[in-house]
């Protein structure tokens, strides 16, 4: 059996990988998915799919009883299996806040990560490579994970948007900005609402465009405040994003800590030109059309200002796709594997 462990992955960019990951595998062979009842809005034909509740005493169970069926194993939500198998195991580690260095992040947040990295940590040894989305990310994981952990840079992402059909006229896009994000503190809605209505007081009047959706009380109240002052903000809550990126021209990106920023990639490739942090999760991504301070909103007003009702060509995506490999190695036969010297899929008698 060839294993997608997604128990913990049910929201957001993870989502989204997921749904790529599937997707490209789907026509490669038979696969099993271990996920639980929270993961919805995944298309899971043609998989086997188990679920389990999302509690690693449940996880323990399911491998204790699965490990003599297990031949490779694909951790997708950043914890390796409860003990060591018998089977090739990877674990996609894309989470850099549960990382020591991350930054910008309440008590109990820190608290959190440092409990689950420790987790991690003591798990270490269960998996024969960790796979990143980034160097930074690489960095981070190595610093907590000590030496001898074999990790492999190996990003991957939708390609290739297809196009959503009519967003209606284009005229006015230049002064359209979207954010492609849910309430999370680290993505930084406060800050870029409140530029918002500096924008306003200035009588200068873009396009805010939002995906909020869910439990976030506080910043929902913080739009309609700044709607009441003249702010041009719409959250249109969980939504086509395709669409979104089309009718606008901008991308603004305030996040103050990611992973990888699978938004700027997906506005990139959908034509928009992305203003976003001055940080380096953005340049390891793609080249911003602009950048600002995200600390600040003063600097996210003055981005606004400079570039509002102008047209600019799209940011470039810089980041490669490893997709193709990623899915190569999980259909591949039982005597290749993942090399973490070069990130290579190499067949046993080709090692000599």
């Amino acid at each position: 059996m060839i294993l997608i462990d997604a128990v913990y992955v049910n929201s957001g960019g993870g989502k989204a990988l997921l749904q790529e990951l599937l997707g490209g595998l789907r026509a490669k062979g038979k696969f099993a998915l271990l996920c639980d009842a929270r993961m919805a809005g995944v298309d899971t034909s043609g998989y086997k799919v188990m679920v389990i509740p999302p509690r690693e005493l449940a996880r323990r169970d399911f491998y204790r009883r699965h490990r003599h069926l297990l031949r490779r194993v694909f951790c997708f939500g950043n914890v390796p299996p409860p003990f060591r198998l018998g089977a090739e195991v990877a674990v996609y580690f894309h989470n850099v806040l549960l990382c020591s260095g991350a930054k910008n992040q309440s008590w109990y947040d820190k608290l959190s990560g440092v409990l689950k990295m420790a987790y991690i940590r003591w798990l270490r040894r269960n998996a024969d490579v960790f796979l990143v989305q980034t160097k930074l990310v690489e960095s981070a994981l190595a610093h907590d994970l000590g030496s001898g952990v074999p990790i492999i840079e190996l990003p991957f992402y939708p390609s290739c948007l297809p196009s959503p059909g009519s967003t209606g006229p284009a005229e006015g896009k230049w002064s359209r900005y979207a954010y492609v994000s849910n309430g999370y503190p680290h993505k930084n809605h406060a800050r870029l609402i409140a530029a918002w209505v500096m924008l306003a007081q200035a009588k200068v009047y873009p396009e805010l465009h939002l995906t909020l959706y869910g439990e976030w009380e506080g910043i929902y109240e913080q739009i309609e405040k700044a709607q009441s002052l003249g702010a041009r903000i719409t959250n249109h809550g969980f939504t086509d994003s395709r669409r979104l990126y089309h009718a606008c021209g901008y991308q603004i990106y305030p996040s103050l800590v990611e992973s990888f920023g699978l938004g700027l990639v997906e506005a990139a490739d959908a034509g928009c030109a992305v203003i976003a942090s001055d940080l380096s999760y953005v340049y390891s991504a793609i080249r911003p059309s602009g950048v600002f301070d995200p600390t600040s909103v003063e600097a996210i007003y003055q981005a606004v200002v400079a570039t509002h009702g102008k047209p600019a060509p799209p940011s470039k995506i810089v980041a490669s796709n490893e997709m193709g490999r990623l899915v190569d190695w999980l259909a591949s036969p039982a005597d290749s594997k993942l090399d973490a010297r070069c990130g290579l899929l190499l067949r046993e008698s080709d090692r000599g």
